[in-house]
């Protein structure tokens, strides 16, 4: 039997014909910036491949120029550079030097980093549910009964947290906030950068970010008594010494006032971060622009909406366009109406991580060396629920920001499939 359904009004998951034709390419990430081959020339042959190298000449360190530029793009007085965001939330934990096994609240809406972190630091993540208006902890969603030490503000896709409310209830009770930016390099709340809110902010640097140097991360801070613990604890107990450094002796100097690791960005990531920061506002514009243009294309389609920051946040910061369907198409999930889009569009469109409390990714039982801490986050998670959270999980669909880095008529093109998606 045929259907009597015209083949381009099929799903092109079902054979019909796509909404966007395979000859018309999106745009790719990354995105090479004009210095980036000069940078990574440069430190090729120059004698200098990691920040534990002996001095050259009196060239700087990729590593110490992009600590600078970052800082000054955020607004704080510090930044120490590691080598992924993973260990920039472990070193920013560490340096405030709480007691082990104390609690940290992190949302239950992210990756598993934001809590392994917790867990690596010999603390014990305790994740909360988040705000469905903009899938961030909000300040109702503080849990205070299990005393917590920190909390891991993440901004989550293209929102920021609410990082004054955070802090007004945070900020007398002595709690640290650590700002997980890792999907937020560039937003602002009332003119104010990400990662300038919290005690100390964290950033990755990771291939998908809006700002990558493939792998890398950053801690910020305006604490002049912390940066020297985030020197050291990433550094082998070594921090960058205060006078210059003579010829073919080591930047490092071994300060010892903490133990650390080594988690030191190298220089070729760091010569490419250098050059992307430069375009990174740019990008912000025409991804930006593209969100607005196709919010309007689908403020008409039932059912739909884009994810929308709060009236406070001035500027966002696109690492997913979140997909928000109030009202799932009959017969279809959102994993069915993520599929769909990919057929229509030749681009990729999925579900958010799996939230944390059932992802299989946090199970620090695995690791013989977390045991009491694991015995601890088991019982504090035995009875707890997340609503907000799971709806979001199941009523959102997203994209990478590179979809809008592209053309208005891309942005017609994904309105055009989500329309064919919904009322098929």
């Amino acid at each position: 039997m045929t259907t009597s359904i015209p083949l381009d009004r099929r799903l092109a998951v079902d054979g019909g014909r796509p909404v966007r034709p395979p000859d018309r390419p999106w745009p790719r990430w990354p995105i090479p910036a004009p210095d980036a081959a000069p940078n990574l020339a440069a430190v090729l042959h120059g004698g200098r491949w990691a920040i534990s190298s002996p001095t050259v000449g009196d060239g700087v360190l990729f590593e110490r120029r992009f600590a600078a530029d970052f800082a000054r793009y955020v607004g704080s007085r510090h930044c120490v550079p590691v080598d992924h965001g993973s260990s920039a939330l472990v070193v920013a934990l560490e340096s405030l030097g709480l007691g082990y096994g104390e609690t940290v609240l992190v949302p239950a809406l992210t990756w598993t980093a934001s809590a392994t972190a917790a867990l690596r630091a010999g603390l014990v993540p305790v994740l909360v549910d988040v705000d469905r208006d903009t899938g961030c902890v909000g300040p109702d969603d503080l849990d205070l009964s299990v005393d917590p030490r920190a909390v891991v503000a993440v901004h989550w896709a293209s929102n920021m947290a609410d990082m004054p409310a955070l802090d007004a209830v945070t900020g007398p009770r002595d709690i640290s906030i650590v700002e997980d930016c890792a999907q937020a390099h560039g937003a602002t709340w009332q003119g104010r950068q990400a990662g300038s809110f919290g005690r100390l902010g964290c950033f990755s640097f990771q291939h998908g970010k809006v700002l990558t140097c493939g792998e890398g991360g950053a801690v910020v801070t305006d604490d002049d008594r912390l940066a020297p613990v985030l020197e050291e604890l990433r550094a082998d107990s070594r921090r960058y010494r205060g006078d210059r450094t003579p010829p073919g002796e080591l930047d490092l100097e071994e300060s010892a006032g903490v133990q650390g690791a080594n988690f030191c960005l190298n220089e070729f990531s760091a010569a490419v971060a250098c050059a992307q920061l430069a375009t990174l506002d740019a990008q912000h514009e025409v991804r930006n622009r593209n969100y607005r243009l196709l919010a309007e294309l689908l403020a008409d389609v039932d059912g739909v909406r884009l994810l929308q920051p709060a009236a406070a946040q001035t500027r966002i910061s696109i690492y997913e366009g979140t997909l928000v369907l109030d009202d799932l198409p009959t017969g279809m999930d959102n994993a069915a109406v993520a599929a769909a889009l990919t057929a229509e569009l030749g681009k990729r469109f999925y579900l958010t991580d799996e939230p944390l409390h059932r992802s299989k990714l946090l199970q620090p039982w695995t690791k013989p060396l977390l045991a009491p801490l694991a015995e601890r986050f088991a019982a504090i998670h035995a009875d707890r629920t997340y609503p907000k959270t799971e709806w979001l999980a199941a009523h959102t669909v997203q994209t990478h920001h590179s979809t809008f880095l592209g053309t208005e008529q891309d942005m017609h093109d994904v309105a055009t499939a989500v329309t064919k998606v919904l009322t098929r």
